[in-house]
């Protein structure tokens, strides 16, 4: 079609007539400035087909239009609609900053809501271009609007303003994860050394919390890591396992082959008792991949929640592990549980699921040490486990059972005998 012919199509009466225009500009993007502006009337059209296919059309509008078009939609982020201004919103954000000479106006509209939701939209942009303006904002009378340009500053990274910042945190407490987190977007050095002050300073939990997640947008390298690793034994206890998170998190970043430090090693054992699921995985990625006697009781009360993720970590990292007393310690403890069958079904399902992938003599353990304790479990729950590791891994179940038997005192080895019988073992 021509632009004379597009033009037609779309001030036609006939709903379908301007829904195959707007289909045929979505394919072939075809515009001029004149199709551009009658296609941005169409975001107030009372037909929802007309609306979709008007935003699909601004979405994808070619460059050299987006100034067009921004002219002509920008007054609509003062409309009462809210879905339509956020409409507007999200289409100006996909634009950049080519909408920011439309856009400024409203950073000083005398309504406080229409100056925050364009501050909202240039901040979300995050161009550094007139952020002197956005600066100014942090004196707003409206306090929404100062949060706005707190997050908007963050957004550009822009480091002259650390200092305002640093005034805004100390004004209001409303303002302190605003600010906490545009510093560790800004990431400078001054931001960093006041974020950093605060775990030294501060005894308000949520400042600390606030402190602590600011410091996962810092860029770091691994002496940042080791620096944050030597301040951790000494934030308060309760603090420990988010700051423990928050370290995981960057080093796996930047880092990944860092190991905790031995004196560590506690804080993450304690993270695993903590409720949050994201603590508990970092706290594994703490104690890293070779297991120690002393994690046994933490990894085994970790088991004991049902979590797929976290019991896929330690069953993996436990059967590649070089010690093989290990694997027998871990056994022993889940089977002297009460619930120590509902525990065993479910590590069951992890571990037959990557059997083959473990070492022999690791997996010729877990059996031995399974068999081993045979008196701790009923008839029923024996059968049922020794059916899976002989459906499994028959051969290495046999040679499991022999040198069980043969270790076993005369106690164990009459229950053991029954399972030799049932398998033709003996």
């Amino acid at each position: 079609m021509t632009f004379s012919e597009i033009k037609g199509f779309l001030v036609s009466p006939e709903t379908s007539t301007v829904k195959d225009a707007l289909y045929y500009l979505l394919d072939q993007r075809t515009y001029d400035e004149d199709i551009v502006k009658l296609v941005a009337k169409f975001l107030t059209n009372p037909d929802k087909g007309i609306r979709d296919l008007a935003i699909d059309c601004l979405m994808t509008l070619p460059g050299e239009f987006k100034q067009t078009a921004s002219q002509e939609i920008v007054h609509l982020i003062a409309s009462q609609n809210i879905v339509l201004r956020n409409i507007v919103a999200e289409i100006l954000t996909k634009y950049g900053d080519v909408c920011y000479d439309y856009l400024k106006p409203y950073l000083s509209h005398p309504n406080g809501e229409i100056r925050q939701f364009a501050l909202d939209i240039w901040g979300n942009i995050g161009s550094q271009k007139d952020w002197v303006l956005v600066q100014n904002l942090l004196n707003d009378e409206d306090k929404n609007v100062v949060v706005s340009a707190i997050i908007a500053l963050g957004n550009m990274r822009q480091i002259e303003v650390v200092n305002d910042l640093i005034v805004k945190f100390k004004a209001d407490e409303e303002y302190i994860p605003f600010v906490l987190n545009a510093l560790g977007k800004i990431g400078s050095e001054s931001a960093k050394d006041f974020v950093l002050s605060l775990l030294n300073t501060e005894t308000d939990q949520f400042i600390q919390f606030t402190a602590i997640d600011a410091l996962s947008n810092f860029p770091v390298d691994s002496d940042f890591v080791d620096f944050l690793l030597e301040k951790l034994p000494n934030v308060p206890k309760q603090i420990q396992p988010y700051f423990l998170k928050v370290i995981c998190n960057i080093g796996k970043r930047y880092c990944p082959g860092k190991r905790l430090p031995e004196h560590l090693r506690e804080i993450a054992r304690a993270a695993l008792k903590e409720e949050e699921l994201e603590i508990r995985q970092s706290a594994l990625m703490a104690l890293g991949k070779t297991y120690q006697p002393a994690d046994i009781e933490f990894l085994v009360f970790e088991l004991n929640r049902f979590e797929d993720s976290t019991t896929e970590t330690i069953i993996t990292n436990l059967m590649h592990s070089e010690d093989y007393n290990l694997i027998s310690c871990f056994v022993e403890k889940i089977a002297l549980q009460k619930d120590a069958s509902d525990v065993f079904n479910f590590i069951f399902e992890v571990l037959f699921k990557g059997w083959e992938k473990f070492p022999r003599e690791n997996r010729l353990n877990f059996m031995k040490s399974f068999l081993s304790l045979v008196d701790n479990f009923s008839e029923m729950v024996l059968t049922d486990y020794c059916d899976r590791f002989s459906r499994y891994d028959s051969n290495l179940f046999t040679d499991a059972f022999r040198k069980s038997y043969s270790e076993l005192n005369f106690e164990g080895k009459s229950k053991l005998k029954e399972v030799g019988l049932r398998y033709g073992l003996l």
